[in-house]
């Protein structure tokens, strides 16, 4: 499938929300009011916007076509509205202007003028959407949770008498159950197990839009993860200070001096793994040499594991007063290494060479096809073609259904056949171009990012490993709001397909910021977004100026958001004098969160900029 060029005028840009103005096929836009521009918004320490004011400058003339009327040669003006439309480019008579206007927010159609103010003072904002994020409340409940603990044993340790202080026995029971707590939080299956409890539709339907909105956050259960590790160091440094104040000055038979000093070498090598693994997973350290970080957290991860069971039975042959077995029955450290251990193992348990297709979509991306599972919407792969070395994470996209022709045969009439035939070509061209349709499995989308990625879009596999079992991640939440505002940059829209593919009836509004979208992911892609929201805005951000190359997401999030709070179910002509699928009785416009799919510093500047004007937004974190 190919897109036909375009004229000169619809070339020069082409607005993508009509719902304001109406505007038919063919409808020159209105140039707008001037001093409607603004900085690009959010002052938090994520954001590195340029604050310019821009002049005025009106776009240039442009025309609202359908990508299928252009598609069919059926530009030309109708009688019917029509909101689906071409992707959104800056006019070329702005494109080497320094200062171009905020183009994409008047091409698509929106209230172009300031944003409302930030909530509160700035301080306030800090403290609510920066430092006081629920991934760093779970953190800070972990890790001070385990250090008021540790102050109030310490403390007790010195007023107490001898036979009730604290031991270092005890101390060392808290270091492994905050090991088993930060390794069992990660595994697949109980990720999966929180997500399907706290985000997924059929529990939360019949619950508030509050408590839903607070049940979506539970993408931040990495803060258990880093919170119990950092505890569990805390723990172990008060473990080798008890051992070595029981031991120093003891008197110590030859022996038993061998074994202790086996016992302070294991010890205190377990004591540098794990502040070296603290080091490196610092977010700047982790995202400069991630696969320094992967491979830090790996290898010394399994040394110090398997160190804890050397420490573990040495302190039992020392401690034990009975036989050796009968000690390590009873130590709560050796069951807690078990499950670590089985914890440690499994996912390897799970790798598998899988075959895969590849279809190559472009010099920056190519799409990677399975078939030896199904999967649902919302989760992620991880895939390696070196599983000891690097093993990387991408959004799954099920396969989508087959296209459904039966619907139409109870339509009888004299043309009854040709009806039939109608309907059957209509739902084949909805669904043309999606690869696998109705066929068993799923398939990402690797776009270049890095020499891996480079590599696998160069020269793309017949077979890769996969790891573990799919693990859903934070577009899973998507679902729990009818509708939600969905932004993405770049290869981000690839974890939003899953929604738009299994759950086609799924209201949403759509933001996609990539460059070159049409020759880069290709037109079936684009088909799809149009198919889920008629409204669709993408802006190709290799065309233009600053401000089309960086546009403001905040702004066009949020007065996509803002305009479907006056919005009815008109705009959303599939759910027409329908209910949700939740069962809610409610306007179906009215969208009820954002969720945002990019890089990390988009993903921070975003959400802040929403959630500090009262707008619910989610987006993945960079421990999530």
């Amino acid at each position: 499938m190919t897109m036909p060029s375009l004229s000169t005028t619809q070339r020069h840009g082409v607005i993508s929300d009509l719902s304001q103005n109406h505007a038919h096929p063919g409808t020159p836009i209105q140039t707008l009011p001037q001093d409607i521009y603004e900085p690009s918004d959010c002052e938090s320490d994520h954001s590195d916007d340029e604050e310019v004011d821009l002049s005025r400058q009106p776009p240039a003339t442009a025309v609202a076509t359908t990508p299928r009327q252009l598609e069919d040669g059926l530009a030309k003006l109708d009688s019917t509205p029509s909101p689906r439309v071409t992707i959104i480019s800056t006019p070329l008579s702005l494109t080497d202007r320094e200062d171009e206007p905020d183009c994409p927010v008047i091409l698509a159609g929106l209230d172009p003028s300031p944003l409302p103010p930030k909530k509160g003072s700035r301080t306030y904002r800090y403290f609510r959407y920066n430092f006081g994020s629920v991934y760093r409340r779970i953190f800070c409940l972990a890790f001070l949770g385990n250090l008021s603990a540790l102050v109030v044993l310490a403390a007790k340790h010195g007023l107490s008498s001898q036979a009730e202080r604290f031991t270092y026995q005890q101390a060392s029971i808290a270091v492994t159950a905050n090991v088993l707590a930060a390794l069992l939080v990660r595994n697949e299956h109980v990720v999966n197990a929180f997500f399907w409890v706290f985000a997924d539709k059929a529990v939360t339907k019949y619950l508030p839009l509050r408590a839903r909105r607070l049940g979506a956050k539970i993408y931040s259960y990495g803060g258990v993860h880093s919170g119990c590790a950092v505890a569990a160091t805390a723990w172990y440094i008060a473990f080798l200070v008890l051992l070595t104040l029981e031991w120093t000055g003891s008197d110590i038979a030859e022996d038993q001096g061998m074994v202790k000093g086996y016992i302070y070498l294991v010890s205190y090598t377990i004591l540098a793994l794990l502040v070296s693994m603290l080091a490196t997973a610092w977010p700047e350290f982790r995202r400069r040499c991630h696969n320094w970080f992967e491979g830090v957290h790996r290898f010394m991860g399994w040394t110090a594991v398997f160190l804890f069971w050397v420490q573990v039975l040495l302190l039992t042959y020392e401690n034990s007063s009975h036989d050796f077995g009968t000690g390590l029955v009873q130590s709560p450290n050796f069951w807690m290494l078990v499950v670590i251990t089985g914890l440690v193992v499994y996912p390897w348990t799970r790798l598998r060479l899988r075959k895969v297709e590849a279809e190559v979509l472009s010099s920056h991306c190519v799409k990677l096809n399975f078939e030896y599972r199904d999967v649902h919407y919302g989760q992620a792969v991880k895939l390696t073609d070196n599983p000891l070395r690097e093993t990387h994470g991408f959004g799954v996209i099920p396969h989508p259904y087959a296209p459904k022709t039966e619907d139409a045969t109870h339509q009888t009439s004299s043309s009854g056949s040709s009806m039939v035939s109608v309907e059957r070509e209509k739902t084949q061209k909805q669904n043309k171009g999606l690869s696998h349709a109705g066929e068993k499995g799923y398939s990402v989308i690797v776009s270049k990012a890095g020499d891996w990625t480079s590599k696998i879009i160069a020269n793309p596999p017949t077979h890769i490993y996969t790891r573990g079992t799919p693990q859903f991640g934070v577009m899973r939440v998507a679902g729990m709001f009818e509708p939600c505002v969905i932004v993405a940059t770049g290869s981000g829209i690839a974890p939003c397909l899953s929604l738009f593919v299994q759950k086609p009836d799924h209201p949403v509004r759509i933001i996609w910021s990539t460059k070159s979208p049409l020759q880069t992911y290709g037109q079936d892609i684009i088909d799809l977004l149009y198919a889920t929201d008629p409204r669709a805005i993408i802006i190709d951000t290799s065309k233009g100026g600053p401000k089309f190359k960086r546009p403001d997401l905040v702004k066009l999030a949020y007065r996509v958001w803002e305009e479907s709070q006056g919005e009815g179910p008109e705009q959303y002509a599939r759910l027409e004098g329908r209910t949700n699928s939740t069962g809610r009785k409610k306007i179906v416009g009215k969208c009820e969160a954002v969720v945002i799919i990019s890089n990390q510093k988009l993903t921070k500047k975003v959400v802040y900029g929403l959630e500090s004007r009262g707008v619910p937004a989610f987006g993945a974190l960079f421990d999530s």
